[in-house]
């Protein structure tokens, strides 16, 4: 069973701004009930069909690729003549030479520091040799106090 005329428009109103209720309004449904409406529409899963079907054609007219970017950047880099603009192809090539890591930002330091290396064991040992017994027996620790 196809959508009905009145469905299929609901369906383009929604993907516009994805509100059921003005979708449904604008689709010619009553005011009153267009909230109520939009939300049955929704659940009908030819209509949540044709909605996830339009979101995905949408989707794939508006994709754009790295390989797209690249190919307008060098475009724009390389335009001569009426609506070429200095600045812009500046600043296309800056935009290429970044994409492509022709500049790199690097920062020199010279770092003098000690450098102590602990026994992570050893120090927990000594931390809790100096800790009290407070729990009795069962710890395991001995509990020397100091």
């Amino acid at each position: 069973m196809a959508l009905t005329d009145k469905q299929r428009r609901f369906v383009d109103e929604y993907l516009i701004d994805l509100n059921a209720t003005q979708a449904a309004i604008r689709a010619g449904y009553s005011a009153k009930a267009a909230q109520g409406q939009g939300s049955r529409l929704l659940s009908n899963a030819m209509v949540a069909r044709a909605v996830a079907e339009g979101a995905h054609k949408r989707a794939a007219k508006a994709e754009v690729t790295a390989q797209d970017v690249l190919i307008g950047l060098h475009r724009e880099a390389t335009r001569e003549g009426d609506g070429a603009s200095h600045a812009a192809r500046v600043s296309a090539w800056g935009l290429l030479g970044k994409y492509h890591k022709l500049f790199t930002d690097r920062i020199e330091a010279e770092v003098s520091l000690d450098v102590t290396v602990i026994d992570a064991r050893s120090k927990l040992r000594s931390l809790l040799a100096r800790q009290p017994a407070t729990r009795g027996t069962g710890s395991g620790t001995g509990g020397a106090d100091g």
